[in-house]
């Protein structure tokens, strides 16, 4: 785990192929999966540059007398099904608490990825995989949002949007290093290289 501190930004911290625990908390950031968003991004497609790769993102961000907060794990899996594929795994509101989190002692922070945010979580992503060719580089497999934590005051779609699109922009930043994003997720990426 990367921890970077942003100054007035806030912080965060990013998990890249390792274990995705909270610093004192050695439970996995598993929980159970009520549905699930399944969308093709690619047909026809071969098996692309990357091995399997996983990352998890979390950032506090401060907003004035507001903050921002959000937690989200991917992990890509290639296989030979000639298929890019694009999974979030949606919990239930009312999973356990988390207490290790940048945000919890300002907010009740919960593991999962809710009903509220899967559809955002899509679409950021498939912002990004939609940029040039970055489909291509990861090719058949899987990209799975199987991992997150919310805040029952900090987080919001549009965060989660923008979450997921980093998510996959350090999934691939090997191989493509461009990306049009806001701030304050947009000085993460830029600390984390």
């Amino acid at each position: 785990m990367k921890a970077l501190d942003l100054g007035l930004n806030g912080k965060a911290r990013i998990w890249q192929d390792e274990p995705f625990y909270f610093p004192g908390d050695y439970r996995p950031i598993f929980y159970p999966v009520v549905d699930e968003r399944v969308e093709t991004i690619l047909d026809n497609t071969k098996i692309g540059l990357f091995s399997q790769r996983s990352v998890m993102m979390e950032i506090l961000a401060p907003l004035g007398a507001r903050f921002l907060y959000g937690c989200l794990g991917a992990i890509f899996e290639p296989n030979h099904s000639g298929k890019l594929v694009l999974k979030v795994s949606i919990s239930t509101e009312l999973e356990r608490q988390l207490n290790n989190t940048l945000a919890s002692s300002l907010d009740v922070v919960r593991v999962g990825i809710n009903e509220e945010y899967a559809d955002s979580v899509a679409d950021g992503a498939k912002l990004k995989l939609q940029e040039s060719d970055i489909s291509n580089l990861f090719g058949s497999g899987e990209i799975s949002f199987k991992w997150g934590a919310f805040g029952e005051i900090g987080s919001s779609k549009a965060f989660f949007h923008d979450l997921a699109y980093a998510v996959i922009e350090v999934m691939v930043r090997d191989k493509a290093r461009s990306y049009d994003i806001k701030s304050p997720l947009k000085k993460v990426l830029e600390q984390s290289w």
